[in-house]
């Protein structure tokens, strides 16, 4: 056990926590101070360097103990989401210097590949944007005087109140949960006595904020995704193979699998075909009763018939009653889960009853890991949009138009700046909203003019 407690928290935990941690500086430090979340952040930092200590006397010690393991396996999850925290604040504090109309020096580098389908892709369109930070070298006057300056000056340094209480929250539930499995291993390693009562639910997963999705179309079009589409309901609908079929659908965040999902969802060759269509987000917070418990209001009306009932085994029976005699898809949006193999096999086993043959999972994840352990089927790679459709997703999201065909030179920046963002219709999204605020040369001749600083 000792070895698995070690391997856990050696090098992900370490190293994430060096990541963050490395984050906390310079000019990222002064803009955290401006915008009012310098408090939020130093609760944070302050309770990650206590777990470091923490951590360091676990590996002194033989611990053969399951909570344990889980706590440390938790709080490597929870660094997670404190990263993408980090990514998102990069982000803002990037799109900020752009609006201020800030130079920065210029660092040679290669020009991008010519197809965005073939290049390489970034982990997030966070971090599409917040890789470049580590390369600015200083920040100095653009020499342009720009229209409504004053106006930038005042604003550029202010998050919207949403973003702000968001992210406040965020990093508050994340040192909150960082204090809980604090308290858990140092009570197990009998570094602090305490009149703390270790309960039942103090071994439960920690709690994360979930990220919600629907299968109501957002999009009012969807760009470049009819293939992949065509593909997804071909595997779905013409294989009447016995048993339970489970495709996962991978992509790194952002490169539009929630909206993909959605398009085989609503067509109308899978609502011919299936008997009931679920639609599930799981988000980080994977829990069997919950899931089993959605499900159920999928497929039955009188809630009654579930209303108050914890009991794992009876919400199974009756989910079973009511899925028995049907062929259903059921989505599982964004799964994070890949360790809990036998909570997935729990969950699914009143559906592999079905006597009905056809009836498919659909899972969306990021995770390749996830895809291993719960497909049965090759998982569905995604990759970005290719030059064509995505030129129109980003003259819609830039111009407010896929057809405009004015300025000839905003369209020669603007194809500029959609090759750099390689086919990731989530970027694409972001920065189009921040050229479309001002469709003027000046204004996009600027942004453009920070894309290659940056080197994006």
């Amino acid at each position: 056990m000792m070895e698995l407690v070690g391997n856990v928290v050696d090098a992900a935990i370490g190293w994430l926590m060096q990541s963050i941690l490395g984050s906390f500086c310079g000019q990222m430090k002064v803009w955290i101070r401006e915008v009012g979340l310098a408090e939020d952040v130093e609760k944070l930092k302050s309770e990650m360097r206590n777990m470091e200590m923490v951590l360091a006397a676990s590996l002194r010690r033989n611990i053969d103990n399951k909570p344990l393991a889980q706590s440390l396996d938790d709080l490597r999850e929870l660094l997670y989401d404190a990263e993408d925290v980090m990514d998102e604040l990069d982000y803002y504090w990037l799109q900020q210097q752009i609006e201020k109309g800030e130079g920065c020096n210029v660092v040679a580098g290669s020009n991008p590949e010519p197809s965005y389908a073939s290049s390489p892709m970034l982990s997030s369109p966070y971090q599409l944007i917040s890789s470049a930070r580590s390369q600015i070298t200083s920040w100095v006057s653009s020499g342009r005087k720009r229209k409504r300056e004053e106006e930038h000056t005042t604003d550029s340094t202010m998050l919207p109140f949403e973003i702000k209480l968001d992210i406040s929250k965020r990093i508050n539930g994340i040192v909150n949960n960082l204090q809980k499995i604090g308290h858990f291993v140092q009570g197990f390693l009998q570094l602090e006595i305490s009149c703390l009562e270790f309960t039942s639910n103090q071994r439960q997963s920690v709690y994360r904020n979930r990220r919600l999705t629907t299968s109501v179309p957002i999009e009012l079009k969807v760009y470049g995704r009819d293939a992949d589409r065509d593909k997804i309901i071909e595997l779905l609908v013409n294989d009447e193979t016995s048993g339970l079929r489970v495709l996962p659908v991978v992509g790194i965040g952002g490169i539009g699998k929630t909206t993909l999902a959605r398009f085989v969802y609503q067509d109308q060759r899978i609502i011919d075909h299936f008997d009931l269509k679920i639609w599930i987000c799981v988000s980080t917070n994977f829990n069997e009763v919950r899931l089993t418990l959605e499900i159920l209001e999928h497929v039955c009306k009188d809630r009654q018939e579930y209303k108050g009932v914890s009991n794992f085994n009876l919400l199974q029976e009756i989910l079973l009653k009511y899925i028995r005699g049907k062929r259903f898809l059921i989505i599982f949006d964004d799964m994070w889960e890949d360790r809990d193999r036998s909570g997935w096999d729990n969950l699914l086993a009143p559906l592999k009853h079905s006597q009905v043959t056809g009836s498919v999972v659909l899972a969306t994840t990021r995770r390749n890991s996830v895809a291993e352990m719960i497909g049965t089927m090759d998982a569905f790679q995604i990759i970005g949009l290719d030059e064509k459709e995505f030129w129109l997703f980003f003259k819609a999201c830039a111009f407010g138009n896929e057809d405009y065909v004015g300025h000839p030179s905003l369209q020669s920046i603007g194809r500029q700046i959609a090759k750099a963002l390689k086919g990731c219709p989530l970027a694409a999204r972001s920065v189009g909203a921040l050229l479309n605020r001002n469709v003027n040369y000046e204004h996009w001749r600027t942004i453009q003019d920070k894309w290659k600083s940056l080197q994006v």
